[in-house]
């Protein structure tokens, strides 16, 4: 009778996933990660050493350096020459371990360096609003000043009657288009400097029926600006709205004022 029964255990473990191998369970411990749900989101750099440049003018070679924290545990990002994948963890005490490699193997420079050792020898970090701070507790008290991107990006407007107005500045270059996540980020240059303004990125709500298809935007501005100083911004937008609008996931875009197009795709 107690064979029967104990044939009869077994056949329920099996049949609810149960395993009596305990090195099994002490698996399934280690796989809870510990991490603060605060730093859960996409970081973009905004220090930098002065001594390696910290702007982007007279060095072609930086880009944007990012994070991504996800809830898991897991993270990603860009170095600002290499895609990055790891992972991190994260204690009561305000101290976070992350492990980082690099997934292409394009040259560092001096910049991209500098910030694969900050973000290698974290040790602690400190939230303050939209800014997330990385510490290096070594002699070099390296820091790393990050500004939360999903809370610069503003959403891309849907209106054919306002991409059809005259935008107020209409000698806006627009230098640079690339993605973070699902943000879209413009490197634009344009004459003014009495006015300080953000201007909208406007669709005009069509799209090509070729595929992916083709969708026709630009910056809108809506103050006038007669003064000539020649003036660099970086605008942000949010694309989530813009994807679920028009039903696609993976959309060419041009853009007035630049040259060419780009292809944004949902992340």
């Amino acid at each position: 009778m107690t064979s029967k029964l104990n044939i009869l255990l077994f056949c329920a473990a099996m049949l609810l996933g149960w395993s009596c191998d305990q090195s099994e369970l002490e698996v399934s411990k280690d796989a809870i990660v510990n991490v603060d749900t605060k730093l859960e989101g996409t970081w973009l750099l905004v220090n930098g050493p002065l001594d390696v440049g910290l702007v982007l003018d007279g060095d072609k070679s930086r880009g944007p350096a990012w994070i991504t924290l996800l809830k898991d545990g897991k993270m990603r990002g860009h170095s600002s020459r290499n895609i990055l994948g790891g992972k991190y963890t994260t204690k009561d005490n305000k101290k976070i371990a992350l492990e980082v490699n690099m997934l292409t193997r394009v040259a560092d420079n001096p910049f991209s360096t500098w910030f694969m050792e900050g973000v290698r020898t974290a040790s602690d970090y400190r939230i303050e609003g939209s800014n997330l701070t990385f510490l290096n507790e070594s002699s070099s008290r390296q820091e790393l000043i990050f500004a939360k991107l999903e809370d610069q990006c503003r959403p891309v407007l849907k209106d054919n009657a306002l991409y059809n107005t005259d935008s107020k500045e209409a000698d806006v270059v627009i230098n640079q288009a690339y993605q973070i996540e699902n943000c879209l980020v413009l490197d634009v240059t344009y004459s003014g400097g009495c006015v300080e303004q953000e201007p909208e990125l406007v669709w005009n709500g069509n799209l090509s029926k070729s595929l992916p298809p083709l969708a026709n935007l630009k910056l809108h501005y809506t103050k006038s600006d007669d003064c000539e100083a020649f003036l660099s911004r970086t605008y942000y937008f949010d694309l989530l709205p813009f994807f679920k609008e028009a039903g696609y996931d993976e959309i060419r875009v041009n853009l007035l004022g630049l040259k060419g197009e780009i292809m944004v795709t949902k992340q």
